[in-house]
């Protein structure tokens, strides 16, 4: 939910509704001095006398510096229109985009923006605020369900259940429970068309979420070792060779994955995630199959997790990172594991366009 503190400030603003498709903004409505703010699929501000303008959403990370972002930003303004960058916007670069007039909105809450009857300097803006919500169980298949849901809504299908159930392999039973879970917390509806039941996902922003606390990175048991390589995409990548030989499902998350499929910050992360699926094999074992040393954890570059439900090494893929090739995880997952990563919530946000629109 958005929380806009006493020291923004809105100067000839009529009553206005601004929806950005944006996901750190929440469903749910909340007026600020006669704005109302909320998440929507289409990003646009209206004012209470009818006059609509249409929201242009910039990814900085899609530019190398901020001179380039601001000529970016200024030449998507045209009549009608108004321009917005948000994401994970470098604190050097704010000055630059506050000189030249272009409006922005910072994953931390800062935000400046100077729009036709809009001016806003903000804190804390699209700060969450926390509320008490009934569980949604996603133990055992049902946590698959749901992202497998999330990964075939990204991708424009309405799959029925007994779809959902062969792509993930759990039991219809245990697919029917789970799409049943999501209808009663209000995140799908079923529709039905002759013979054929599909579901489709209501809030793919919410059931993020919810995945993300639910299932998110590290699984119950983890286990830290040391594999030799020059850089920690390299370690993925010999990791995930020695994985392929040793026939065991792999699929590396966190900064590194997001690294591998197009998102790549500044520093490189110390250690290197990644979820397997042991089987009948304890972790340990398999460890020691992928060439894992034992190391205590001021030495050790690699961190496993035993993938018990499958969530991590469903739907992952080869990717290519220079001159590496490593199994990762599918982008979805990747974004619910970056969480409680070293400015995690910054890589979230960039890796959130390669999750809704594949760049």
């Amino acid at each position: 939910m958005f929380c806009l503190e006493s020291c923004c400030e809105m100067m000839q603003l009529m009553a206005a509704e601004l929806m950005l498709d944006l996901p750190w903004v929440d469903a749910s409505k909340t007026t600020f001095e006669g704005l109302d703010v909320r998440r929507g699929r289409i990003s646009k501000l209206q004012f209470d006398d009818g006059i609509v303008l249409d929201v242009q959403v910039v990814d900085p990370g899609s530019y190398r510096d901020a001179p380039a972002l601001i000529a970016g930003a200024k030449g998507l303004v045209g009549p009608g229109r108004v321009v917005l960058v948000a994401g994970s916007v470098p604190l050097e670069w704010r000055a630059e985009l506050r000189e030249a007039g272009v409006s922005f909105v910072d994953v931390s809450g800062i935000a400046e923006i100077a729009w036709p009857r809009v001016d806003v300097s903000a804190g804390r803006f699209g700060q969450q605020v926390r509320r008490h919500r009934a569980a949604l169980p996603l133990q055992k298949g049902h946590g698959l369900v749901a992202q497998e849901l999330l990964v075939q809504a990204m991708d424009e299908s309405r799959p029925s259940i007994g779809e959902l159930a062969a792509s993930t392999g759990v039991s219809l039973p245990s697919a029917s429970k789970a799409v049943s879970q999501l209808e009663a917390h209000g995140l799908v509806v079923k529709h039905r068309e002759g013979a054929r039941v599909s579901v489709e996902l209501v809030d793919s922003v919410a059931l993020a979420r919810r995945l993300a606390e639910g299932t998110g990175w590290p699984g119950p048991e983890t286990l830290r070792g040391y594999l030799w390589g020059r850089t920690v995409f390299d370690v993925a990548a010999r990791l995930s060779a020695a994985a392929d030989r040793s026939e065991v499902e792999l699929a590396v998350t966190g900064r590194v994955g997001a690294a591998y499929v197009g998102v790549l910050g500044t520093a490189s992360p110390k250690h290197l995630r990644a979820w397997v699926a042991v089987g009948d094999r304890s972790l340990v074992d398999v460890a020691a199959a992928l060439g894992l040393e034992p190391a205590p954890d001021e030495v050790a570059n690699v961190v496993l997790s035993n993938d018990k439900w499958r969530v991590g090494v469903t739907r992952r893929r080869y990717e290519r990172f220079d001159d590496f090739n490593a199994w990762a995880a599918h982008p979805v997952r990747i974004w619910c594991d970056l969480h409680d990563e070293q400015r995690g919530a910054e890589y979230a946000a960039q890796m959130w366009s390669v999750v809704t629109h594949g760049d």
